[in-house]
């Protein structure tokens, strides 16, 4: 074979071509390493020529969770303490949360695919519309500052998401902005929404029921059939330790010495340092430039600060025609307020030398370049003196020895457990704490102690339950911890038939009920379709016939009728059209609909009708965007890693 290869070295070109540019492309290693796959989603496009050049976009469990968590903690804020967060961890709920994200990046494969671009200045007119970067209603640089760095970004970081979402919402938004709502439209959804009905109800009388009792062999049967509504819910009883910081004792109050001590101790607090916000005007040179350069940097600064020293100058009106400061040009180069640290020493050094508003410094070089700076505002600082924040240092002070012997605690209690996590009593008793037992209860519904949703939950995890270890501290308020052993266990069960004979009664009543007035409404309907009159059928009733002229869909009926009265055909002309509501398992009423009038429409204002037909289009985009979503999915390939989720 060799031989041959040798011979018709075309084969050989064949064979080591392939080899070669997967190399080139993918280098040695993907002929040795195993790839893992980690992400919780993968989207491909489609590919732009023959099999190359496919967009594509992973997301990834880290993702995904961040998500997931925010999600979580977002609803359970919103819910309180009816949140389940074991019901929150469903496969629905996971799945709901990452279609959310796999839309997001399908959105931004498409952006990126058709060259949407966001300009600077489209960016930053949003940035300023941001109201966690204002204040006092306007945009705030140190706002905007402070918040970045609360979050760990940089000012770079935060401008490229912006640029992306807003790229990423941009065909959203041109869909939803460009969805129409005729007049004929809108007036035949009005017609139908606003549309009145003339009703004829008869309340028919729950039956009795039969004369003969319930056999045993019937309870028995139904009590067989229906097994799943009798069983005991799962339970457990517990014992616990409560430590609440607010009914320790009280601390002893501090001296006057002690007091002393703490404000000298936190001085810095009650002091306030002068505040100054300054703006600059930059004349960018390297730290490295040569001399001429750098010479000429320091005259243009100088003409500038004199310029700026004129009387009348504006500052401002300098700083945006000259300073080389992109970020703060603008702005007429504000700065903000500037603190100790916050700037270069020279820079810092030179403002904290200027004393009134308005003073312009020297030109002052910075690694940056010359800097021309203007003191913008002087607050001077204050100081407060101890006999002004004595009952606030005393109060504090008890707050926090409160704080401490809770600490002190809980700390120590929970150090004993973890020697021995099977028992509660002897690390109880060996911190004085007294240990309390509860009736049981279930996973639902407790009293006491268990009335606390975060104590049954921890109860009925499978470590306190199953393995019967001591909690962790449950945190149920600031400063109060529970801790919990759970000492007895009922796990789910059949209940005996002689235990719920009454229940079952009851139910094989109810059910007999149920029955008996359907047969008898449906009996009643098909008299009345028959053409009997519905004064006549309520008077063999014993009722009367209730007239509804004019009802709308809003009207304080109950929903069973409301749904029955307009679900039933226009009626003809002198007749009606007569259905069944069912208002409860054992109460019916007979509906008769004898007019239908459609929505008024004379006193639609102009106002109303254009903000009518802005809300009818804008939902109309909605469901067209939704549409787009499912369009870009068949048109984008989606594969989810459900088993990482």
């Amino acid at each position: 074979m060799l031989q041959n290869i040798r011979e018709k070295k075309w084969i050989a070109f064949a064979i080591l071509v392939p080899v070669i540019i997967t190399m080139a492309f993918f280098g040695i290693d993907s002929y040795f390493s195993t790839r893992i796959d980690t992400y919780a989603a993968k989207i491909e496009g489609p590919a732009k020529f023959g099999f190359w050049g496919a967009q594509t976009r992973e997301i990834s469990q880290d993702e995904f969770r961040r998500r997931y968590e925010q999600t979580r903690q977002q609803e359970r804020e919103r819910q309180g303490e009816a949140f389940d967060s074991e019901a929150f961890e469903s496969l629905d709920n996971k799945r709901e949360v990452l279609d959310a994200m796999v839309d997001e990046a399908l959105l931004g494969m498409v952006a990126e695919r058709d060259g949407i671009t966001v300009g600077e200045a489209q960016v930053a007119e949003q940035l300023k519309q941001m109201p966690e970067f204002q204040v006092n209603g306007a945009y705030s640089v140190d706002q905007y500052r402070l918040a970045l760095a609360g979050q760990g970004q940089t000012h770079a970081q935060f401008m490229a998401g912006m640029r992306a979402d807003i790229a990423r919402r941009t065909i959203p938004s041109q869909i939803v902005a460009s969805a129409i709502a005729s007049n004929a439209e809108l007036e035949a959804f009005l017609a139908l929404s606003q549309q009145t009905r003339d009703l004829s109800l008869v309340d028919l009388p729950t039956p009795a029921l039969p004369a003969e009792p319930a056999t045993d062999e019937q309870l028995k049967a139904w009590y067989d059939g229906h097994a799943s509504q009798y069983r005991s819910e799962e339970s457990v009883a517990i014992e616990y330790v409560e430590i609440d910081g607010a009914t320790l004792p009280a601390p002893a109050s501090p001296d006057e010495a002690a007091l002393r001590a703490l404000y000298d101790a936190q001085k810095a607090r009650f002091v306030t340092a002068p505040a100054r916000v300054a703006a600059h005007i930059l004349v960018a040179a390297p730290a490295d430039a040569d001399e001429a350069t750098d010479t000429a940097a320091r005259e243009r600064a100088m003409a500038l600060a004199a310029k700026a020293r004129a009387p009348g100058a504006d500052f401002a009106a300098i700083a945006g025609e000259s300073s080389e400061d992109l970020g703060s040009k603008a702005e007429g180069g504000l700065l903000g307020t500037i603190s100790e640290g916050d700037i270069g020493p020279e820079f810092e050094a030179a403002l904290f030398a200027l004393t009134e508003a308005g003073q312009v410094t020297d030109p002052v070089r910075t690694p940056a370049g010359w800097h021309v700076i203007q003191l913008r505002e002087l607050t001077p600082g204050t100081e407060r003196p101890f006999e002004e924040v004595r009952a606030d240092l005393e109060s504090e002070y008890l707050a926090s020895e409160q704080e401490r012997v809770f600490s002190e605690l809980s700390g120590g209690l929970i150090e004993r457990i973890y020697k021995d996590p099977t028992a509660l009593a002897p690390a109880a008793e060996a911190m004085g704490l007294t240990v309390n037992r509860s009736q049981p209860f279930t996973q639902r519904q407790g009293d006491g102690i268990a009335a606390i949703a975060q104590v049954r939950a921890a109860a009925f995890a499978d470590a306190q339950k199953i393995e019967r270890q001591v909690s962790d501290a449950i945190e149920v308020g600031p400063n109060h911890v529970v801790v919990l052993l759970v000492v007895d266990h009922k796990p789910e069960a059949a209940l005996a038939f002689d235990e719920v004979r009454d229940r079952v009664l009851a139910d094989f009543n109810g059910d007999r009920l149920a029955k008996a007035s359907k047969a008898q409404a449906e009996a009643l309907l098909k008299r009345a379709l028959a053409g009997e009159s519905l004064e006549a059928l309520a008077t063999e009733s014993g009722r009367t016939v209730a007239q509804l002229p004019a009802t709308g869909r809003r009207a304080q009926l109950p929903p069973g009728i409301l749904d029955v009265a307009f679900g039933l055909a226009t009626p003809e002309a002198g007749k009606s059209s007569i259905g069944v509501a069912e208002v409860a398992p054992d109460r019916h009423v007979l509906v008769a609909v004898t007019a239908v009038t459609a929505g008024d429409l004379a006193t639609l204002d102009d106002t109303t009708r254009t903000m009518l037909l802005e809300q009818f289009a804008q939902a109309r985009g909605v469901v067209e965007y939704q549409d787009y979503i499912k369009a870009l999915r068949r048109h984008y390939s989606v594969k989810v890693a459900e088993e990482r989720l």
